[in-house]
């Protein structure tokens, strides 16, 4: 198969949790599309800079094979639960087993989708008890994998996550 990511995307998302898995998954030959809530919708970061028009749309995205879906933070998460679409693209991924990767306050996303019981992951500290309480056992490091599911504390921890993100696709 093709390896190819999604890379969600909606207003207020954090910068560095986008752009970087983007350009480095790119980087290897990944072929890596920006899924936001309707094609071609310009998104914008918490910080103003970089937007990130969204190639396909949520719906859209059904169509297609993924090897994966990374989930930044920053208050995007919040908005992105709000679409249903989201959650049911996520759960699809995960029940065809496929990379889940989720930073800082993506895992709301994973705890949405009902799908982090008994699973062992980290987040930005603010969401350690929404976590919890959906489930998850909670651990305080760069990134930690459980089964099928990929997460990380903040950007600082990007450069770790990919490099392992990148090193179970090469074992696909």
């Amino acid at each position: 198969m093709q390896k190819n990511f999604a890379v969600l995307v909606e207003e207020m998302y954090q910068e560095l949790e986008v752009w970087y898995p983007y350009l480095r998954l790119k980087e290897e030959g990944i072929e890596t599309k920006l899924i936001g809530r309707e094609k071609g919708i310009v998104y914008h970061g918490k910080y103003g800079n970089y937007p990130a028009k969204a190639e396909l749309g949520i719906n859209e995205a059904f169509q297609y094979e993924w090897s994966g879906v990374f989930i930044p933070g920053g208050f995007a998460p919040d908005y992105m639960r709000r679409t249903p679409a989201f959650i049911e693209f996520v759960n699809k991924l995960h029940n065809e087993k496929r990379l889940l990767a989720a930073i800082c306050h993506g895992p709301w996303i994973l705890a949405s989708a009902d799908i982090i019981k008994d699973v062992k992951l980290t987040a930005f500290f603010a969401i350690k008890d929404d976590l919890i309480h959906a489930g998850a056992e909670y651990v305080d490091a760069p990134y930690v994998v459980d089964k099928n599911i990929i997460t990380a504390r903040k950007p600082e921890d990007l450069p770790q996550m990919l490099k392992k993100i990148v090193s179970l696709l090469k074992d696909v």
